[in-house]
């Protein structure tokens, strides 16, 4: 569920508040918006510990650099980027330290315009509550950034555009990454389903 959508007035007198420093607008931010960037930390580290740590990184973050936020975006369009890239980059310190060879930032294809027949594809099914568990299951299988964009579009409900913003890739490249990993789904269930026919 996404936090109660601001309003442009309180939004715009929120980051003037952040921007002087003001105790009541970092209290804000936080408990407005603490739940949804610990749920994206979270799907991308698939560590308890590590999310919290990433959650606090990015409120840490954002307080520190308010006086770059433009405003060319919502303001909660640029805390999940900077939650994302905070959980991205976690993600891969632990990698290396593993000495895996893991690139995240491989987005081939990721420009490809996708055409009709790719972005009409009947999911609803697969946010069913029966299909809960292996849902979550699904999900902590894909990559991280499919992870994410699937997330903030489908599960905390940003609009495509906003997705992007909070991803900081194109529109179509956010486009993309939903698309995959709602094909990514569809094949996890299936081949569960087969397996349990079987």
């Amino acid at each position: 569920m996404m936090p109660t959508k601001m309003d442009d007035v309180h939004e715009q007198k929120l980051i003037q508040g952040l921007k002087a420093h003001e105790s009541w607008a970092c209290e804000e931010l936080i408990e407005r918006f603490a739940d949804m960037v610990y749920r994206v930390c979270y799907r991308i580290l698939q560590n308890p510990q590590e999310a919290e740590d990433a959650m606090q990184e990015t409120f840490i973050t954002v307080y520190r650099r308010i006086d770059s936020f433009r405003g060319d975006a919502k303001l909660s369009s640029w805390l999940y980027r900077v939650a994302t890239n905070m959980a991205l980059s976690m993600l891969r310190s632990n990698i290396r330290k593993q000495g895996r060879d893991l690139s995240l930032e491989n987005d081939e294809d990721d420009e490809r315009p996708l055409s009709d027949a790719e972005v009409i594809v009947p999911e609803t099914f697969i946010l069913q509550q029966e299909n809960r568990a292996l849902l979550e299951q699904g999900l902590e299988a894909m990559s991280p950034k499919l992870r994410a964009a699937l997330m903030l579009y489908e599960i905390e409900g940003f609009s495509m555009k906003e997705t992007a913003q909070a991803l900081g890739v194109s529109e179509s490249a956010a486009k993309l990454r939903v698309h995959r990993g709602r094909q990514f789904l569809q094949k996890y269930l299936a081949q569960y389903y087969e397996e349990v026919m079987t």
